[in-house]
């Protein structure tokens, strides 16, 4: 049981960790101007519309990255069906994902496509942690 608890708290700060590191990433390649208040929505607006594809992008692989790892490690760490570990993780990412695009506003395109491959990652990472396990020795 702590074990499985440990398993999903590390698979979500690996996941929390993987989008800062992914964004942190994003904000050198594609520095915001100097003095602008993300927690406005009207002040951010003119600043999404002047990023590159590329920034998008690396928006989007933050949190699919982030997804596919935080599961994988949570479902290869834990005791219980690797699918638990799964839900749970890709549930956190995937519900972390939709605040911040309530938050801040972000293209439509970019909001479906990203809670996609949030979806598709976490059951990857499902599937390869299932496949890897041993089979069960029934007594």
């Amino acid at each position: 049981m702590i074990r499985n608890v440990a398993a999903i708290v590390g698979g979500i700060v690996i996941a929390f960790v993987t989008v800062m590191l992914v964004d942190m990433l994003n904000h050198s390649i594609y520095p915001p101007p100097p003095g602008l208040d993300v927690s406005d929505p009207e002040a951010f607006r003119p600043y999404l519309d002047t990023l590159p594809i590329g920034a998008f992008l690396l928006i989007m692989a933050s949190s699919v990255v982030a997804a596919f790892v935080g599961t994988l490690a949570a479902s290869f760490i834990g005791t219980m069906q690797p699918r638990n570990c799964a839900i749970i993780v890709g549930g956190m990412v995937l519900a972390a994902t939709v605040a911040n695009f309530i938050a801040i506003p972000h293209p439509l395109w970019l909001a479906i496509a990203t809670l996609a491959g949030v979806v598709v990652s976490a059951w990857a990472a499902m599937r390869i942690a299932a496949s890897s396990r041993p089979e069960p020795v029934l007594d």
